[in-house]
């Protein structure tokens, strides 16, 4: 499964001569976002960076959560191979 809105960033490390060594080493990063403009119960307007699209239900809510669980175990999994 590819990830929509994360993913890994992984880097082997590098042991070149003449440089300090650096293991090997991951993030997860975001790879696709929005910004949406919301506004505190002041009325003050503040932006967010977001990762899901806007959900008006419980169910909508629920597909976007297990939708991104999906996403970090195929990371996970894709992490414990690099690090192997």
């Amino acid at each position: 499964m590819s990830t929509y809105n994360l993913q890994l960033l992984d880097s082997p490390g590098n042991y070149d001569e003449g440089t300090l060594p650096f293991g090997s080493r991951a993030y997860i990063a975001l790879k696709a976002s929005s910004e949406v403009t919301w506004q505190d119960k002041a009325g003050k307007k503040i932006s967010f960076t977001v990762i899901t699209p806007e959900c008006v239900t419980a169910d909508e809510f629920r597909y976007q959560v297990r939708r991104l669980r999906k996403e970090l175990e195929t990371i996970e999994r894709h992490a414990e191979a690099f690090f192997a």
